[in-house]
């Protein structure tokens, strides 16, 4: 589902059945997984699937996780998104084996035209290669990829791709040193 052009600054750029698809999944996250103790994972895992989320092996999703856009997002065995993570998944959004999204991380795929008087949305894609960690509180921007063994530092706000094995922090993101 990728948004359509939007006419005015005020019209919804998603169409009305996936509005209702997602009050639904909504409901059904804040009602059946919110709640659940960490070893629900393979519960948890089911709803994911059910509303489109493409799961290889066993990632572990934490129940206080927040997923935007649930047919939006791609796990791998044993990726994780942890405690009060934000996939603000309006793109797609990749998460690759082994990879660690650590507490209150911010994975977000929407921008705007700020060029447009309507400032219509943007998305691009997020993907985390495998054996990635990203710190706590950290903010991806659209259209970032991290490489495979890359190490992002607490509360960094990544702004552009991220080479594979090194270690990157700050706002933005600068990096610090090769693994």
């Amino acid at each position: 589902m990728n948004p359509k052009r939007q006419k005015s600054p005020y019209q919804n750029p998603w169409p009305w059945w996936s509005q209702l698809a997602l009050i639904l999944w909504r409901s059904t996250w804040i009602i059946f997984c919110s709640w659940t103790p960490k070893f629900f994972n393979p519960w948890r895992l089911l709803i994911l699937r059910i509303f489109g989320a493409k799961i290889s092996g066993t990632p572990f999703v934490h129940p206080t996780v927040r997923v935007a856009i649930p047919w939006h997002i791609k796990l791998f065995h044993r990726a994780c998104l942890g405690e009060k993570v934000n996939a603000y998944s309006l793109g797609k959004i990749e998460i690759h084996e082994g990879a660690t999204i650590s507490q209150e991380v911010y994975l977000c795929t929407g921008t705007h035209d700020f060029d447009s008087a309507y400032f219509q949305l943007i998305t691009k894609p997020i993907i985390v290669e495998s054996k990635v960690f990203i710190g706590i509180r950290t903010t991806v921007l659209p259209g970032v990829t991290i490489r495979k063994g890359a190490i992002i530092g607490a509360q960094s706000v990544v702004t552009k791709d991220i080479p594979s094995k090194e270690i990157h922090a700050g706002n933005p993101a600068r990096k610090i040193r090769k693994r």
